[in-house]
């Protein structure tokens, strides 16, 4: 038999489980917004479409969110429910862009398919261009730099000590001069070089003005001033030693530098 104070005590357990089945279920603002958070991708066709497994498993979340019997579990379902609704979300993202891939690499069989000849026309262009460019560089007696075709004017084409042209630097000038007018959106930039027999000041000036001299004749027989910028360095830049006759010859030379479509004379200048 059971006394009376063991009595009592079951029958307030009785009543509190009682009571503890009739309370309704606590609902917090952070498991209301996981919970429409989930209402809406539960009603996307897409998602019911692309993530089936995970929208399941955010419903198995959801139906125990709405039995949340106190404040800690209702916030904790709260944070479960919002991951598997992220989840939902990502498996629908990465099956749209599996989707996505598929139909971009039929897209790119096919661009290949139909490049073949765009790619044949292309490689027959490209290379009638180098022919093209071998001849310029031929009839140019030009080499090519990172900086552009150069055409190298040297000190024999100048009266000794002087910035006069003699006619040997003019035949140069005219291919130059016909080269430039079939490529009228190419710019020249005009260096001065000179040995370091002599003072600088007077190098500098000599540089320069055998420099100008080859810009006048160029512009002489129709070529637009604006495209070409004349410099002068004097002796700082050698392609040779200074110290023999030949090497201070090949100092001694004025470059013309071609540049190519669009490339601006000063942003090559040294």
């Amino acid at each position: 038999m059971l006394s009376n104070h063991m009595k009592f005590l079951t029958l307030l357990a009785l009543g509190a489980a009682v009571a503890g089945c009739s309370s309704k279920p606590v609902v917090t603002p952070k498991l209301q917004q996981a919970q429409k958070m989930y209402e809406k991708v539960q009603s996307d066709t897409a998602v019911q479409q692309k993530a089936p497994l995970a929208l399941l498993q955010a419903g198995k979340i959801y139906d125990m969110s709405l039995k949340a019997k106190d404040t800690q579990e209702a916030d904790h379902l709260a944070y479960l429910l919002k991951r598997e609704v992220a989840v939902t979300r990502e498996t629908v993202r990465q099956e749209m862009l599996k989707k996505r891939i598929a139909s971009l690499r039929t897209q790119i069989q096919k661009a290949q398919l139909d490049a073949k000849e765009s790619e044949l026309l292309l490689l027959k262009k490209q290379m009638q261009q180098a022919k093209a460019k071998l001849k310029e560089l031929e009839e140019l007696n030009a080499k090519e730099t990172s900086r552009g075709l150069v055409l190298t004017l040297g000190d024999v084409l100048f009266a000794s000590g002087k910035a006069t042209l003699l006619p040997g630097a003019r035949r140069t000038l005219d291919k130059l001069v016909t080269f430039l007018k079939e490529n009228p959106e190419r710019k020249v930039l005009i260096e001065g070089h000179t040995d370091n027999v002599g003072s600088s000041a007077y190098n500098l000036d000599l540089s320069l003005r055998r420099a100008e001299a080859v810009k006048e004749a160029l512009v002489a027989q129709g070529i637009d001033p604006e495209r070409i910028v004349a410099q002068g360095y004097g002796e700082i830049y050698p392609v040779a030693s200074n110290a023999d006759a030949a090497g201070r010859q090949r100092n001694r030379r004025v470059e013309i530098v071609i540049l190519d479509e669009g490339v601006s004379p000063e942003s090559m200048e040294r």
